[in-house]
């Protein structure tokens, strides 16, 4: 504690320098001469001149150095390496279950915030999360996150660029479970002999109707049959190009799946500018991280930059934004 100082400029002659500091740009501090518990600068000019702090990392904090055997002020703890990209992890909430990972992506120092948009979760489920800083051969310490809880009401299938909600029109066919198995009819047996292997996995038949959100929100007075062209083309697009998807329905089901036999039928007799989607899925794996790495569904992130105004206002966008940086999240896809 330092006494007699307003570091909060509260009164000018109290300010231990002359001018102010401005806070926003410092990445390195050097302190001397004195015994030190923690070190924490921020510009949320909320906060009071009491010896008190948030307890977690804040959009408007600069640092948080702890003195705990290395002198880093991060977010994030690199236990004294240099960082070279980060994981993210999930499970779920108040478990002993393994932490799986969504995400794994090179840190650029360039750039001060990643989003990370983790479709294949289940609709009533809690779950945290953490990040990992990994150096070479070399993994720091975890960082969680607050529990999350999971809500959806419809049906969704997803990738990780695409997300599909398939809530107009929209008829599941049931589920066919199949298990493959051999009969043999020995010459000398009353009854045959049943020989099951190994496989395990769902087939089913889907259809919905692909409506612009002008069009499904019931804003649009009339139909824009272009508008709705692209959007069921883009749909057709996504569902027939031969990559893993994720089904995640609403009761908390999902299926690691290929689609296949697509086909469009007009929604009526003479309105062609809407139809119908139809297709099949295959269920391919489990929802693991040995699924989930092999067809290629382990996430990247988006890369953004933000900085502060003379106020401790948070200015997004100072630079321009990464091409991966995600800004929607429902039936967007981009032409």
């Amino acid at each position: 504690m330092i006494i007699g100082y307003d570091f909060f400029n509260r009164n000018f002659d109290g300010v231990i320098y002359d001018t102010p500091i401005a806070t926003a740009g410092i990445d390195e501090v050097t302190l001397g001469a004195g015994m030190y518990d923690e070190l924490y600068v921020t510009v949320d000019n909320t906060v009071d001149d009491k010896n008190e702090r948030p307890e977690e990392w804040e959009i408007k904090t600069i640092m948080d150095a702890k003195f705990n055997n290395d002198i880093e002020a991060g977010s994030i703890d690199g236990s004294g390496h240099k960082v070279t990209s980060i994981s993210m992890y999930r499970r779920e909430y108040k478990t002993n279950n393994d932490w799986q990972l969504v995400a794994s992506f090179p840190y650029d120092e360039n750039y001060d915030v990643y989003t990370v948009v983790d479709r294949f979760v289940e609709s009533g489920r809690t779950y945290e999360y953490c990040i990992v800083p990994v150096a070479t051969n070399t993994m720091g310490d975890i960082t969680k996150s607050k529990p999350v809880t999971v809500e959806y009401d419809d049906t969704f299938v997803s990738d990780l660029n695409n997300n599909v909600r398939l809530d107009v029109d929209f008829e599941w066919g049931g589920a066919t479970y199949n298990k493959n198995s051999s009969v043999a009819t020995p010459l000398n047996g009353a009854y045959p002999i049943v020989s099951f292997g190994n496989q395990n996995y769902r087939t089913a038949e889907i259809k919905f109707l692909p409506l612009t959100d002008d069009q499904s929100e019931g804003n649009a007075t009339e139909i824009n049959g272009r508008a709705e062209r692209l959007n069921k083309d883009a749909a057709v697009q996504f569902l027939n190009n031969g990559e893993a998807k994720v089904i995640r329905r609403p009761d908390g089901d999902m299926f690691v799946c290929v689609t296949t036999n697509i086909k469009t039928t007009p929604k009526a007799t003479g309105l062609a500018e809407i139809e119908d989607v139809t297709f099949d899925f295959t269920e391919i794996g489990k929802l693991d991280y040995a699924t989930m790495d092999k067809v290629g569904l382990i996430a990247s992130a988006g890369k953004s930059v933000y900085t502060y105004d003379d106020y401790g206002n948070v200015l997004w966008n100072s630079e321009p934004v990464n091409d991966d940086a995600r800004r929607e999240y429902r039936n967007s896809f981009a032409e």
